[in-house]
């Protein structure tokens, strides 16, 4: 006779955890990349599946976490550009309606529309820097681009948001 199996598979119980500690952030993080919550939400399940995958990174929590983290910036990216495709298409197309600009998703949030009126490569070492604090060097492996590359992007991205947020305050558009 047999033994039953008890318990998850090897692993289900650390991808549980990481789920738990990490989930939120990560959505956050999403959703600031691409200004859609519900996106944000698939772009998250999505790394924990490709995580299913590469069952390797859960030995190191702290490698699996960024393996996660790389992989809702790049598909956060990937969004993107496929949004940016329907938008050309839905503007192309007889009787379509004009696409929603990304400053007006969540505009009851005034810092999530300041970030959102950001070119993406700014608004992702912004948020990577300072709201994922990573460091200079683990948000240039994150999106593939030099030190000096997220360096320049982040002070032009902040020198940016003031004049964002000033306008803002101010009345201006």
């Amino acid at each position: 006779m047999c033994a039953a199996a008890t318990g998850p598979p090897p692993g289900d119980e650390a991808i549980a955890v990481l789920w738990h500690q990490h989930r939120a952030r990560l959505v956050r993080l999403a959703a600031g990349l691409t200004g859609d919550a519900g996106a944000a939400e698939e772009i998250v399940q999505g790394a924990f599946a490709a995580l299913l995958g590469r069952r390797g990174y859960l030995r190191d929590p702290a490698a699996a976490h960024a393996y996660l983290r790389r992989v809702v910036v790049n598909k956060a990216r990937a969004h993107r550009r496929v949004r940016r495709w329907r938008t050309h298409i839905a503007a192309a197309l007889p009787g379509s309606r004009e696409p929603v600009d990304d400053q007006d998703v969540d505009s009851h949030l005034d810092m999530l529309a300041a970030l959102l009126r950001l070119p993406w490569g700014k608004r992702a070492c912004l948020l990577l820097r300072d709201y994922a604090d990573l460091s200079e060097a683990e948000t240039a492996e994150v999106l593939g681009v030099s030190v000096g590359t997220v360096k320049s992007q982040t002070s032009r991205g902040l020198r940016q948001l003031a004049v964002v947020i000033g306008g803002a305050r101010s009345g201006l558009r």
